[in-house]
């Protein structure tokens, strides 16, 4: 019997020494040669998958009809923008509270003191950034040795341009903010198909924005 105890808890003892040493086990990134695999399989390449009306069918561009390009600076973090409180009635001193208040928020007018350059995109244009949206995509999506191909950009985020969808009423619907510079995005709502964002795609939506008149962000070498 305490033999039998006693082999049962050297198993124990093994059981949990081994489940700690798999809990803390490092994970080895990537050879170079996997990497390098990767990497490749990340160019972009044009496909040409989608016709015009194809790429209208993607959301928001097939809710939202009137889309803008915007080149916007954020607030210094000293600056302190100042809302009033409307419902009380003005005094000496009236009630105020400081917000860092965003820029792009859903269901409201698009602040024109805060915007650098806009640019309202006509059908011809529009259906030049799809082109890039939805026809440049990787090179192959397929796994190498069970990794597949990612990019999350750099860890910086300092966005100064956007693609804003506009509703009937002109309110923000949904918006693609983009920071050219960290090769990062945010985007208003994950029903948003953007298409695949391969090695070029950020240079090519850079350019295309320049291309459009929107210079603050875009242009390198100022930026």
């Amino acid at each position: 019997m305490y033999t039998t105890k006693l082999t049962f808890l050297f198993a124990l003892i093994c059981l949990v020494g081994f489940a700690q040493k798999k809990k803390y086990e490092i994970i080895e990134p990537p050879s170079k040669e996997i990497g390098d695999v990767l990497e490749k399989r990340m160019v972009c390449i044009y496909r040409n998958i989608y016709a015009p009306e194809a790429r209208l069918r993607f959301f928001p561009f097939n809710e939202y009809k009137k889309i803008v390009l915007i080149s916007f600076e954020l607030p210094e973090a000293s600056t302190d923008i100042v809302i009033y409180d409307t419902d009380k009635p003005l005094v000496n001193a009236p009630d105020k509270k400081e917000v860092d208040l965003p820029l792009l928020t859903k269901k409201q007018k698009l602040d024109q003191t805060r915007i650098k350059e806009k640019k309202i995109l006509s059908t011809f244009e529009i259906d030049k950034l799809t082109d890039i949206l939805y026809n440049f995509g990787y090179k192959s999506t397929k796994s190498y040795k069970g990794l597949r191909i990612a990019d999350e950009g750099y860890s910086c985020y300092n966005p100064r341009n956007a693609i804003v969808f506009l509703d009937e009423k002109g309110l923000i619907a949904e918006y693609i903010e983009i920071c050219f510079e960290c090769r990062r995005r945010e985007e208003s709502s994950e029903k948003i198909k953007s298409g695949e964002f391969c090695t070029e795609k950020y240079d090519l939506i850079r350019k295309y924005f320049y291309a459009a008149g929107i210079k603050y962000g875009t242009n390198k070498s100022k930026n």
